[in-house]
Formats: C-alpha cells, sequence, structure tokens
C-alpha cells in the first residue's frame, strides 16, 4: 500500500512541474506572443496521460475492495475492464495531444479517445460507489457498533465517489457542450489530484472510523503467577495508528502489585489482603 502511495505522490508532483513550466511558458516567457496561446506544449503528458494512469490506479484499488467484499469476480472484471480502458483511453488522448500540439485542433482530432477517457472515469466511479454503498448495507451484523461503522463507511464512499464522477461528468459535459472551446480542460487539469486525495482520505480515515471517532483508553492489566503477583508497574506505549496488517495497535498497561501474604479463596485466587478489610483485588 505504501508504495502505491509513493507512486501517486511522485506523479502528482511530476504534474504539477510540467503544469508550472507550461503556465509559466505560455504567461511568462512568450508574453505578448498571441500564436504561442494556441500551442499546447506539454499539455498532453501532464493532463490526460497523468490523469488517466492516476484515475486508473485509484479505481484499481477500489475495485479491489469490492472484490474482498462481494466474492464477485463477475462485478470486479466488469469494473477493472472499465478502469483500464478509461486509463488506455486517456493515455490514448496524451498521446494525441502531443501529436497535434494545437488547441483549436485537440476537441476534432481526439474526440473518440478523449470522450472514451472521460466517460470511463465517470462511469467507473458510479459503479464504484454503487456497488460499496450495496455490499456495505448488505454486512447486517446485529452489534450497533459494527453498524455505526458501516454507516460511517458507506458515507464515506458517497462523499469521496461523488466528488470524483461530478467532475469527471462536468468535464464531459463541458468537452461535448462547447466542442470549439477548451472550458474542459479546467475540471481536467484537477482530476488526477481529487482521485489521489480520493484513496489518501481513505486510507486515513481508517484510524479515525476504527477508532469511533475517539482515541482508545488504556487497557489495565493484572498479572498472577502462582496466586501471587510482581510489585513492579510495567508500562509500554505503542503507536496509536493502525499496522500494515490493519490492526489497532493501543497503549497497554501491566500493572502489577507484589503480596507477600493474601487470603485465597476456595480456588485457590488471592482473595482478600491481610489487614486491610476493604481491599480486594482484581
Amino acid at each position: 500500500m505504501k508504495y502505491i502511495v509513493l507512486g501517486l505522490y511522485l506523479v502528482e508532483t511530476l504534474q504539477t512541474v510540467l503544469v508550472t513550466h507550461d503556465a509559466f511558458t505560455t504567461f511568462a516567457r512568450d508574453f505578448g506572443n498571441v500564436p504561442s496561446l494556441n500551442v499546447a506544449h506539454l499539455e498532453g503528458l501532464s493532463t490526460p496521460m497523468l490523469s488517466g494512469i492516476v484515475s486508473c490506479a485509484v479505481q484499481l484499488f477500489f475495485t479491489y475492495r469490492i472484490f474482498i467484499l462481494s466474492k464477485s469476480r463477475w462485478l470486479a472484471s466488469v469494473i477493472c475492464l472499465v478502469a483500464l480502458t478509461q486509463g488506455g483511453a486517456g493515455i490514448a488522448t496524451g498521446v494525441q495531444t502531443l501529436q497535434i500540439n494545437a488547441w483549436s485542433k485537440i476537441q476534432l482530432e481526439a474526440f473518440i479517445s478523449c470522450t472514451i477517457w472521460l466517460v470511463g472515469a465517470a462511469t467507473c466511479d458510479i459503479l464504484i460507489a454503487i456497488s460499496m454503498c450495496y455490499y456495505l448495507s448488505r454486512s447486517e451484523t446485529g452489534l450497533r457498533s459494527t453498524q455505526v461503522l458501516i454507516s460511517k463507511l458507506i458515507r464515506l464512499t458517497i462523499e469521496t465517489g461523488t466528488v470524483t464522477a461530478t467532475v469527471a461528468t462536468i468535464d464531459i459535459a463541458l468537452f461535448l457542450g462547447f466542442p470549439h472551446n477548451n472550458y474542459h480542460t479546467a475540471p481536467a487539469l484537477i482530476l488526477a489530484k481529487l482521485y489521489s486525495n480520493t484513496l489518501l482520505v481513505t486510507l486515513n480515515n481508517r484510524l479515525y472510523i476504527g477508532s469511533g471517532g475517539a482515541a482508545r483508553p488504556p487497557v489495565e492489566l493484572t498479572s498472577w503467577v502462582d496466586g501471587k503477583a510482581e510489585n513492579n508497574r510495567h508500562r509500554r506505549q505503542l503507536p496509536d495508528q493502525h499496522g500494515q496488517d490493519g490492526t489497532q495497535q493501543i497503549e497497554v498497561i501491566v500493572d502489577v502489585q507484589r503480596a507477600d501474604d493474601w487470603s485465597n479463596d476456595s480456588d485457590g485466587y488471592p482473595n482478600q489482603l491481610k489487614g486491610d478489610k476493604n481491599g480486594y483485588a482484581c
């Protein structure tokens, strides 16, 4: 998982550098040169190509989660196919944009690949959101705490999935509604960032949702050996975060006390300390 996050971070950094380079070239270095406004520069690499790669990677991550929940190979295969198709179309759009290198011709000559990319991205996001909500809602356990956790996961899925699907839909609407303008490039520029943040929000919320929104209290344990306990207090602080296997690491306090003379109950376990009528061992 950490390699996926690292990879997305590197891709997002590269995209930011490329977009900054194009902006500086167009509006600073070539200031006053009107024909340069029609040059796409590295737009093909920074927007459709990298956005297609990032969106495909994030969608495949959620596809795997859906497969774990549903155990349905055909559903996972369909979503995976849509994700790979839109990712491939995004790369194809990027290649065509680099070859055309003119804003006035991109929408006409790269119409098919760009349409498949944007429609596929929105469709895949909607399929993921619906599937996650459906299979999470079927996880009835009868336990109130578990149902609250499931409700939080459903809400998070709807919120994150709706954002990316909405922006992709706006992008395709601008692309089809204004064929002679490039209004669609504005939402297209932020698509990759939205997908990356969707993944990070999902991963970061595991700690908050798993703990019910609050820190877990420490656990106190008393250790008994042969009816007696040691007089040392052991305290170990563990990081309050999830391990790689998804388990919650908590602070454990082991509090043991030594008593040389205990009166035992019928089961042989320490019951009451001599000299203290109110002090019971627990």
